[in-house]
């Protein structure tokens, strides 16, 4: 199957879309490609956090063969989550809905999850070098045991979306915006856009360390590489291996 030109690899049940990837990238000779699966057994996010993977949701992996510096790779955090947000805002037709960016990259409707994104580096055989965009959306369904209060499509703007068509939508966002972030030559243009829409901007919130530790304070801005800057005790910190726990009703 194809989108936008781009070759769709779908499986009915895979561990992950992202190992799939992993798998099968030195049987493909053709870049950007999608590997898409109506149910995962292993599915992931980040810090390695088990994703409920339920079928008659987005589960997905965008294939991308690396045209850029190494340092320019956690970019395509903001770059992606972007063109999520802006690709879930077009089915709230009637806008009634906070559709958010939670730093760096978790998407939030109405201060509930719905949707999260982990890239990572493919090993290849090669010298060139590829990426893997793993996105996950609650569609149809939605846990009810998360870590944080989790929602769906569905559940927030009450009318069913056919996963082939919010593939379609997503792809040409996604293209358009890896477009406009130009390998990291216009990465400011592509911040300043993701901050109209970010999550508990200049207010206070929590934040949960790598260490365990957490910190509090004011989130005041990003900088040109998209860390997070916090004002903690009159002190400036910038965090670019955290996470905003603040603010997230727990049920």
């Amino acid at each position: 199957m194809k989108k936008h030109n781009l070759d769709i690899l779908s499986f009915d049940e895979i561990d992950s879309t992202n190992n799939q990837a992993q798998r099968l990238l030195a049987t493909r000779d053709k870049y950007p490609f999608w590997i898409i699966a109506d149910e995962q057994t292993a599915g992931r996010g980040r810090k390695n956090r088990y994703w409920v993977s339920q079928k008659g949701n987005f589960m997905g992996t965008f294939v991308l063969k690396k045209s850029f510096q190494k340092k320019y790779t956690p970019q395509l955090s903001f770059v992606t989550s972007l063109a999520l947000q802006e690709t879930i805002k077009q089915y709230d037709i009637n806008n009634k809905s906070n559709v958010f960016i939670k730093w760096p990259n978790d998407i939030l409707i109405n201060d509930a999850k719905c949707a999260g994104i982990l890239i990572e580096n493919l090993n290849s055989e090669t010298s060139q070098e590829f990426i893997a965009i793993g996105i996950g959306v609650n569609i149809t369904t939605h846990p009810d045991n998360s870590m944080f209060r989790a929602t769906s499509l569905k559940r927030e703007f009450d009318f069913e979306i056919d996963r082939d068509e919010f593939l379609d939508n997503l792809t040409y966002n996604l293209l358009s915006k890896i477009r406009n972030w130009d390998n990291g030559n216009n990465i400011l243009n592509i911040l300043k856009i993701w901050k109209k829409y970010a999550y508990k901007l200049n207010k206070k919130i929590s934040m949960l360390l790598s260490s365990g530790d957490r910190v509090n304070g004011i989130f005041q801005d990003l900088d040109s590489q998209g860390g997070l800057i916090l004002i903690s005790e009159g002190k400036k910190r910038v965090f670019y291996a955290a996470e905003i726990i603040e603010e997230i009703k727990i049920d």
